[in-house]
């Protein structure tokens, strides 16, 4: 198998009973574009993980990265298929090429960029998340250095939990709630914000994406106390 990981669910509520299983234990397929691209902002697996073992008895999440090649994303949705996971979520290489394997009995739910054929979305009210370099943590701490003007803010935790909701609800055989349809698709979509030194603390450290400690330590600690941070 390729760079294929595999994330067990140790899971602590009770769902209605589901069905679509591997080894007799229901399966989310979570395809993640490139797991190692510190630039992305459409998927926290871990948040991911976490959502589906508080929502979800005995499921667990197999995750497959296809490191940034539509073609090995392509044969993972078959992996994913063929193993009978009972619903997949895509962060997509490449939408349209992807779109070609879906419209069979695997629900799917696209996150960040709309896969042609999916059941549900769960995206940007803009479009596709923005790539910035390095994570949130880094690109605030540049921000207040004054190094950057701005940073574009994805929220990321809130999508994964969303999709991780959907997902959970398709394999229980119920719907999700709270979308809108979007051209016949199922959709959540979230905003995001351009972030400046002055809102570094109301959206960032309000959103628990960081700590005012982490934001303030070593070289900006200084900064920090110019602007009344600590």
């Amino acid at each position: 198998m390729s760079r294929a990981r595999l994330l067990t669910a140790c899971l602590l509520a009770v769902a209605p009973a589901l069905s679509a299983c591997i080894n007799d234990e229901p399966t989310i397929a979570l395809l993640v574009a490139d797991g190692g691209d510190s630039s992305s902002r459409a998927v926290d697996v871990e948040q991911f993980t976490e959502r589906v073992e508080a929502t979800c008895d005995e499921c667990r999440v197999r995750v497959y990265d296809a490191e940034g090649d539509a073609g090995t994303q392509k044969n993972q949705a078959r992996q994913a298929e063929a193993s009978s996971a009972g619903a997949l979520v895509v962060v997509p290489v490449d939408p349209d090429g992807l779109g070609t394997l879906i419209g069979g009995d695997l629900p799917v739910v696209s996150l960040g960029e709309l896969v042609p054929g999916s059941e549900a979305f769960v995206g940007l009210e803009s479009g596709a998340p923005p790539s910035q370099p390095g994570s949130d943590l880094e690109a605030a701490r540049e921000v207040l250095r004054g190094e950057e003007r701005s940073m574009a803010y994805v929220p990321t935790r809130q999508m994964s939990e969303q999709a991780a909701d959907v997902a959970v609800a398709f394999l229980a055989g119920e719907p999700a709630e709270g979308g809108v349809e979007v051209d016949g698709v199922e959709s959540w979509l979230y905003p995001d914000s351009e972030v400046t030194v002055d809102t570094l603390t109301s959206v960032l450290v309000a959103d628990g994406v960081l700590t005012i400690d982490e934001l303030c330590s070593g070289d900006t600690s200084k900064r920090c106390a110019r602007l009344g941070l600590r």
